[in-house]
């Protein structure tokens, strides 16, 4: 359970890191059947993984953000530079290495012109038109940053009065019922309205429940069987919630209403369920998932496409030999990449706040 340690200390929330890790693993597994077989029907839960994966990113970064932040971060200039300059370290390396290795190993001139290589390196440009980002994935890093820029605003407002929390809420649900029912278009296939979908507006709903979710979580307590027991009858009323045909289908209309909904209440039964009698091997390696979640979430692409290059170079085209290789390779650079690059850089952003701390 998270308790506050002391004014700035917060100990690490152990079940949301658990989802995190989840999440990854099954937009991998979304990600190895789309390029090895084609795109999946809605109906299929790959297919509900694929878009909602991503929510689940958002909503529990919002619940992290709001317990670690919702008592220590003022509108101060000290502790603005502490937020911004942290999540840029937490965020922007990876994200550079991974766009780095796209062009170096799939450099493409009609899609990767310099002013779209300028934009992924400048980042915030992203945060606006995040289909502008080179990486496969990369664009929900661009919405992250987005929120990250009204943060610090909406938790003073939030912390100066509480029902600040219920009209960001109704901002961000008016946002996802326009672009839901107004925006994006049924009739046409989802890649072809990428940039519509991927519009940070249009998915700040699921960050501000999160945050939302933070607020609420210190009135609920944790349990182990009965939360599970919801988390289990709510997954599956999400995976067999019946929609079918392109994509698009699960992002427009009823359906995307009551799959967030099904998404948010997910959330909320894993964040509060305790994990403490689970065997230690269980958690340890949803911990590990948890963990290199960032790094897998980003380089699994890059990793399947050097793995079917050389297979295929070797002559080898099994589709079940690339498929468990590229997950294996995949797990084990994105623990290099979470040692040492993730690790290293949040060190490298610790000390430079601590450093110009002295000085502002």
């Amino acid at each position: 359970m998270t308790e506050t340690l002391s004014k700035n200390v917060v100990s690490r929330i152990d079940s949301i890191d658990y989802l995190r890790g989840l999440a990854a693993l099954s937009i991998l597994a979304y990600h190895m059947y789309l390029f090895n077989f084609g795109e999946v029907d809605s109906s299929s839960i790959l297919g509900k993984f694929k878009i909602y994966g991503v929510s689940i990113f958002y909503i529990l970064s919002g619940i992290t953000l709001y317990v670690v932040y919702k008592d220590r971060l003022h509108l101060k200039k000290k502790d603005l530079l502490e937020f911004y300059i942290k999540r840029f370290f937490r965020l922007v390396p990876l994200l550079w290495l991974v766009t780095l290795l796209t062009v170096l190993l799939q450099y493409n001139p009609e899609i990767m012109s310099l002013k779209k290589i300028i934009l992924n390196i400048t980042v915030l440009p992203g945060a606006i038109k995040p289909e502008g980002f080179i990486a496969s994935g990369a664009w929900s890093i661009g919405n992250e940053i987005f929120f990250y820029l009204f943060f610090p605003f909406m938790i003073f407002l939030i912390r100066f009065k509480r029902p600040f929390i219920f009209l960001f809420l109704a901002a961000a649900l008016g946002f996802l019922i326009y672009f839901t029912f107004y925006v994006l278009d049924p009739a046409v296939p989802l890649g072809f309205q990428w940039s519509a979908y991927v519009n940070p507006l249009g998915q700040f709903f699921y960050f501000i429940t999160g945050i939302a979710l933070g607020i609420l979580g210190k009135y609920i307590p944790q349990r182990k069987l009965v939360y599970l027991l919801f988390f289990g009858l709510f997954f599956f009323l999400f995976a067999y919630y019946h929609v079918q045909g392109e994509p698009v289908m699960l992002v427009t209309g009823v359906a995307r209403m009551v799959l967030s909904a099904y998404v948010v209440l997910l959330c909320l039964f894993f964040y509060k369920t305790d994990f403490s009698g689970f065997a230690p091997v269980l958690k340890t390696c949803m911990q590990f998932l948890g963990n290199i979640s960032y790094s897998l979430y980003l380089l699994h692409p890059i990793v399947y496409f050097v793995v079917k290059t050389s297979l295929g170079m070797a002559g080898i085209e099994s589709i079940s030999v690339v498929i468990s290789c590229t997950v294996v390779f995949s797990l084990f650079f994105a623990y290099l990449s979470y040692v040492f690059v993730e690790q290293t850089f949040i060190e490298i952003g610790k000390r430079f706040v601590k450093r110009i701390g002295y000085k502002v």
